[in-house]
């Protein structure tokens, strides 16, 4: 989870093959220059939303669109696309999901060991939680992909929005105990 945008360009950097230094290099300015608008020190202005996504892209992260996503309360997942999707793809994906499914059931393990859940513990379940949500949206998409459907033909309409209330849509059970949408 990328909580700040400091954080974003911090990670950037770090994910850069040159570092800081070589961001800076190939955003065209100095390190002293590159570190005045991350600080906005000497009277500079902050980075521009084109330097931002020049960052993200020199550094073939997706840090910043992270850091925007979690701002808004979303979360990313990656699109497969039709044609490019094999089995063995769709089988690495499903691996993946399985592994953070497995991961999050054994913190959750973890966390209730003592009774109680506290703030470190909670955020880190929630991390692992929207990883496996990731991975299970990203292979339900895969298999629409190795079958021909895309995104954008609007045979999926997942929305997932993370941490807003009222969003879920409420469930009320009839007498028969089925529920009444």
């Amino acid at each position: 989870m990328v909580e700040s945008i400091n954080t974003a360009i911090r990670l950037m950097c770090k994910s850069h093959k040159q570092g800081r230094l070589g961001m800076a290099s190939e955003l065209g300015m100095t390190i002293d220059q590159f570190h005045n608008h991350l600080y906005q020190k000497c009277g500079s202005r902050f980075f521009t939303l084109k330097e931002l996504e020049s960052m993200e892209d020199l550094s073939g992260t997706s840090f910043f669109t992270e850091y925007v996503a979690e701002r808004q309360g979303k979360f990313l997942v990656d699109k497969p696309v039709p044609g490019l999707v094999d089995n063995v793809d769709l089988y690495d994906i499903e691996l993946k999901a399985a592994v953070a499914e497995g991961d999050f059931a054994r913190a959750k393990i973890e966390a209730m060991a003592d009774g109680v859940i506290d703030k470190k513990e909670r955020m880190f379940l929630s991390d692992l939680f929207n990883a496996k949500l990731r991975h299970q949206i990203h292979g339900f998409m895969g298999f629409l992909a190795l079958y021909g459907v895309g995104i954008a033909d609007h045979a999926v309409d997942a929305f997932v929005i993370n941490g807003r209330k009222g969003d879920a849509p409420s469930v009320q059970l009839e007498a028969s105990g089925a529920p009444a949408f």
